[in-house]
């Protein structure tokens, strides 16, 4: 008789144990009957007990028996992160593996490919990027983490797809993870082009279950050779891993931000070293931690300092300043006669605003009510083709107020700028432009990419008006502006990386101007031209930038020379949010290593009709941290038992 360890999705931070007459291998799926149900588990560890224990029984064993790297993958991931590890694995496997039932694999088997240039379409690379896939392909088969920093138009992509040709000629698979933003029919099209007859699967929050499911037994098969997916595609099963890339590796989304707040581009790292394989981290904007590990020596370091195309430049960037320059309901004069100078040369705009919606906020302009949402304590944005107001965070939409709730006044308006309102604008001042609005209010399907790929590449659109959905990932070669508005929000936010996350994303955006034969321009409105970010991004100097945020940091000790852990409670009533936030920070603390600092609101204080508090923990040793924090989970489990809240760990939170 044996006693299986499994772990069954619930909150809990422990293993379960059941007999069963034989050993199972560790990860084996199971059914077995917890509280008043029967649910899947998975068998973590075994014991050989001949004596009588008054335990449950294994209902059933299921065939399936999850993969050993994604196993030690998961066991880290809720061991870092400070998760249950029933939920961190439940997490990670697709939903079919959740459900207490034999899941049916009769998928049509592709027919196995023999690699080779004659069914891969080979491109030539120039110098700097043949020398990065020489060195790189040197150490398949052993772990090798890199930093590619290209500028934007490079042709980071050629050399991911390079390595990825050498990677399969080895008969190993790959792995490419890229934000959702940037997994685009365009990117996707690149890659079947490259490799038109070798099997590729993609794993992201579009695919069905089913979908999903048979990405995840192909690749533990060996029958997919690259998996293309956003963050969740880091638990993928392989029969041989030989390559990871986290493209855009900077980029926010690879951070998950409920439930299991792990971020992928870290477990990246984690995996490629579980796996013996080279890991490449590629962008136009290194993250600061990922610049950071570089100049400790952990990763190795290439740089693509030219754009792909011999002729193509970097973009000339002009600011504009809007104290002293008119505007149009948000665009400056300046940038209403480089549309016309566009216009006449038949070349393609793009307005960037990274806000939907027509205006940001709904106001009495007698009393100075603003029109809130009654789920989260945010402002209700105004949409003007539903025309409705609309709740960005809980979805919730309402009908526009006739009168003041608080004076009855009906003299009410929209301001700020958004998306829809810049549209309605050059609609106005350009009668004649075909202007193409895209955001998630218009970008509903598939299709509606493709609709847009298409009319751009038969110029059937002249301006293009966006938010961060067209920062990245799109290769236009006939747009030559680009011009961002509203970009000073970004310099007044509460996060210390908001200036990194603004230099990220103007020089994203910037970079999609003059990637092909004619010169591209970028014109940035701003009210705060003498900003250093301006300066930085004028002169095009990364470096210069990011060694000024590292010294601030360092006097400031932040991140990276601090380690940050939240801990995150959320209820219905916030007395007992921060009642149970004052007990945790009372927890005696012997060590000056360790801070604590006050509990407070969150910055949504309500967020879906649940208030919010957060405590905010730092630690100088990495090591330190993670000790207080089991301790805060044991006096949380076993003492503190807070009621009517719910409460989690946030290890390097991004969300602050």
């Amino acid at each position: 008789m044996y006693i299986l360890n499994v772990a069954i999705d619930v909150p809990l931070y422990k293993l379960f144990s059941y007999n069963h007459v034989s050993k199972l291998a560790i990860g084996t799926r199971v059914k077995v009957h917890f509280a008043t149900k029967e649910v899947v588990g998975f068998v973590l560890g075994y014991e050989q007990d001949n004596a009588l224990h008054n335990l449950k029984p294994i209902l059933e064993v299921y065939p399936e028996i999850l993969d050993s790297e994604v196993l030690q993958l998961i066991r880290f991931c809720s061991q870092y992160y400070h998760y249950p590890i029933g939920q961190t694995v439940m997490q990670a496997v697709p939903k079919y593996y959740r459900q207490t039932e034999i899941i049916n694999y009769k998928f049509k088997q592709p027919r196995n490919v023999i690699v080779g240039e004659n069914i891969v379409n080979v491109v030539i690379l120039n110098k700097e990027q043949q020398y990065i896939v020489n060195n790189i392909s040197q150490h398949f088969n052993e772990f090798y983490p890199s930093l590619l920093y290209g500028i934007t138009g490079s042709g980071k992509t050629e050399v991911y797809m390079e390595l990825i040709y050498n990677c399969l000629l080895n008969d190993q698979q790959a792995l490419v993870m890229v934000p959702e933003i940037n997994l685009t029919p365009q990117l996707l099209e690149r890659f079947i082009n490259r490799f038109p007859t070798v099997n590729i699967k993609i794993m992201t929050s579009q695919v069905t279950n089913r979908e999903r499911l048979k990405a995840y037994v192909e690749a533990e098969a060996g029958e997919a050779n690259i998996i293309i997916g956003t963050r969740l595609s880091i638990f993928t099963p392989f029969k041989n891993l030989g390559l990871i890339i986290v493209d855009e590796e900077h980029d926010l989304s690879f951070k998950q931000n409920d439930n299991l707040r792990y971020h992928a581009r870290d477990l990246a790292v984690f995996r490629a070293r579980i796996a013996n394989c080279p890991l490449v981290l590629g962008s136009a904007t290194p993250s600061i931690e990922t610049l950071y590990n570089y100049q400790q020596g952990k990763y190795h370091y290439y740089k693509l300092s030219n754009r792909a195309n011999t002729n193509a430049v970097l973009p000339t960037i002009k600011i504009v300043d809007t104290n002293i320059y008119s505007d149009k309901a948000g665009l400056t004069s300046v940038a209403l006669e480089m549309l016309n100078e566009c216009l006449k040369n038949n070349e393609l705009s793009l307005v960037f605003i990274n806000r939907r919606g027509y205006a940001p906020i709904v106001c009495c302009n007698d009393c100075g009510y603003v029109v809130t949402c009654a789920n989260c304590s945010v402002n209700m944005v105004y949409h003007s083709v539903t025309r409705d107001l609309k709740c960005h965070h809980c979805g919730v939409s309402n009908d526009i107020p006739k009168y003041c709730p608080q004076c009855n006044s009906t003299n009410l308006s929209a301001v700020g700028l958004g998306t829809q309102k810049i549209e309605e604008l050059l609609k106005k001042q350009l009668p004649h432009a075909r202007v193409y609005r895209i955001d998630q209010d218009t970008l509903v399907s598939k299709k509606s990419w493709i609709e847009l790929y298409k009319k751009i590449n038969n110029h059937e659109i002249d301006i293009l008006i966006g938010t961060q959905i067209l920062a990245k990932g799109h290769d236009f070669a006939n747009l030559t502006l680009v011009i961002c508005l509203a970009i000073d929000n970004g310099l007044y936010s509460h996060d210390f990386r908001s200036s990194e996350y603004l230099y990220a994303q103007l020089t994203q955006v910037s970079g999609r101007a003059g990637r092909s034969d004619k010169k591209g321009t970028v014109l940035l409105q701003t009210s705060n031209p003498n900003h250093p970010i301006y300066h930085y991004l004028f002169n095009n100097d990364f470096n210069g930038f990011v060694n000024e945020i590292l010294a601030k940091r360092y006097v400031l000790q932040l991140p990276p020379y601090t380690y940050y852990a939240m801990l995150r409670v959320s209820g219905k009533s916030m007395n007992k949010v921060m009642d149970c936030l004052y007990q945790v920070a009372a927890i005696h603390v012997n060590d000056k290593d360790i801070v604590v600092y006050p509990p407070l609101p969150a910055i949504i204080q309500r967020l879906k009709n649940k208030e919010r508090g957060q405590l905010l923990i730092t630690s100088i040793n990495r090591d330190k941290l993670h000790r207080y924090i089991d301790l805060i989970q044991f006096q949380l489990q076993h003492k503190i038992k807070p009621k009517q809240v719910s409460w989690l760990i946030d290890v390097d939170p991004f969300e602050l």
